[in-house]
């Protein structure tokens, strides 16, 4: 069901320009919505929402963060995953730390949800060549 939302919405703005935008838009509107712009930014906001409820990850791979920098909205949680074989942490620089992970094995996962705005650099307190970056808009 959703899928067809999805393919209609985009049909509609292919064959309307902006006023099919604008219905698109509305497909995923709060009851109340006024239409047009509020329409659009409340369509935004609510995905915003649901983008921050999914948890994002890191895959922790060849000595590497992948992907070394990540860009989430306030509020989600974000989980690093170890495929590596070899031990690595998730480690903010300074004090006090907001990362600030026990040694991961393999497959072990270490979580943290980003409740404030900023970047946030980290790296590997066992190989500090390791470096990554999380960006909280």
């Amino acid at each position: 069901m959703r899928a067809y939302r999805s393919r209609r919405a985009a049909l509609l703005v292919l064959m309307a320009g902006p006023i099919g935008l604008a219905i698109a838009a509305c497909d995923g509107v709060p009851a109340g919505t006024p239409p047009g712009r509020d329409a659009v930014a409340a369509v935004v906001a609510s995905r915003d929402v649901a983008d921050a409820a999914a948890p994002r990850r890191v895959s922790i791979n060849n000595f590497k963060y992948d992907p070394a920098t990540l860009t989430v909205p306030v509020g989600t949680k974000v989980v690093w995953t170890n495929r590596d074989d070899m031990p690595h942490t998730v480690t903010s620089p300074g004090a006090p730390r907001a990362l600030d992970s026990a040694a991961l094995d393999t497959d072990d996962e270490f979580s943290f949800v980003f409740d404030r705005a900023g970047t946030f650099d980290y790296f590997c307190t066992v190989h500090p060549k390791m470096t990554g970056r999380v960006i909280v808009k």
